[in-house]
């Protein structure tokens, strides 16, 4: 968490697939003196925190392709010391269901109280989190060695943990070059993932790259 002055300097980003509260939200969070940044649901939140990371999150539970519950998991396990709020429509919990989505603090969308969630914010971030913060987070390593398996048919892959969102996956799609430097692309978010393999020396990486995953289409970089 940055440590800033005054809560005109801090960044929110605010995380929901209702458009009409990504709208209302950010209005209201403007109006407090926020910077506010929006994202239609955990995989587009991922994207923003690839550009830069806010202050404070506050995050909907229910989403499509990632949801909330997901999203906040990695933030938890990638940055520690980042403060987040859930919020959700579906659920009338207390305040203790919060750590058990990753959160600091809960809010029910129904709750026509934003001063409350005002206050929050504030609290979470100008004063100590009441939890650890020290821990060393899980970021997998920024090239990753690609590791053989069966995916979820059961047909050899060369699998990968995307740095981003945690997820693991099969390659489908390489560029790289017979030197040994490889990227492809998350299917789930996007992110572009790096990685090597354990190929035989003088072995081409054309070859190598058949044998383990024969279905997998490799590209060139220049």
């Amino acid at each position: 968490m940055s440590s800033i002055p005054d809560s005109s300097r801090a960044k929110i980003l605010f995380v929901d697939d209702d458009a009409a509260m990504r709208e209302v939200m950010a209005l209201i969070l403007s109006e407090e003196g926020f910077d506010v940044v929006t994202a239609g649901d955990g995989v587009e939140a991922l994207a923003e925190l690839r550009r830069g990371l806010p202050d404070l999150i506050i995050s909907d539970l229910h989403m499509p392709r990632m949801s909330g519950i997901e999203f906040l998991s990695v933030v938890r396990r990638r940055f520690p010391s980042l403060p987040a709020i859930a919020v959700s429509g579906a659920y009338d919990l207390s305040q203790s269901y919060a750590a058990g989505v990753m959160a600091d603090a809960f809010y029910p969308k129904g709750q026509s109280n934003p001063d409350e969630l005002i206050r929050t914010i504030r609290q979470l971030m100008y004063k100590p989190l009441k939890r650890p913060t020290n821990y060393h987070p899980c970021q997998p390593p920024r090239v990753q060695t690609a590791r053989t398996g069966l995916d979820s048919r059961g047909v050899a892959s060369l699998l990968l943990t995307c740095t981003d969102c945690l997820r693991a996956f099969s390659v489908a799609n390489v560029s790289g070059s017979d030197e040994g430097e490889l990227h492809t692309q998350c299917p789930s978010c996007s992110a572009r993932v790096q990685f090597i393999c354990e190929v035989v020396p003088g072995a081409p990486l054309t070859e190598v790259v058949a044998a383990a995953s024969p279905g997998m289409q490799l590209g060139r970089v220049a």
